[in-house]
C-alpha cells in the first residue's frame, strides 16, 4: 500500500506542472507578438484655429508684467 501511494504521488504531482503549464503558455500566447501597425491619415486635419484673446488672457498677461515689473524694480 505504502509503495502504491509513493508510486502515484509523484505521477499527479507531475500532472498538475503540466497543466499549469499549459495554463501559463495559454495564458500569454500572443502577448508578445508585434500587432500589425496603424496607418494613421497624414495632413487631413485642418489646422489650428487662432485663439482669440478675451478678457481673462489679457488680465493674466496685465498681472503678470505688472508683478515681473514690481519685483525686477527693486
Amino acid at each position: 500500500m505504502i509503495a502504491t501511494a509513493l508510486a502515484v504521488a509523484p505521477a499527479a504531482a507531475w500532472a498538475q506542472v503540466d497543466g499549469s503549464e499549459s495554463l501559463f503558455k495559454a495564458s500569454f500566447e500572443g502577448m508578445f507578438e508585434a500587432p500589425e501597425p496603424v496607418m494613421l491619415p497624414q495632413k487631413v486635419m485642418d489646422p489650428n484655429p487662432p485663439v482669440p484673446l478675451d478678457g481673462g488672457v489679457i488680465l493674466l498677461l496685465v498681472g503678470g508684467a505688472a508683478l515681473a515689473r514690481k519685483h525686477f524694480k527693486e
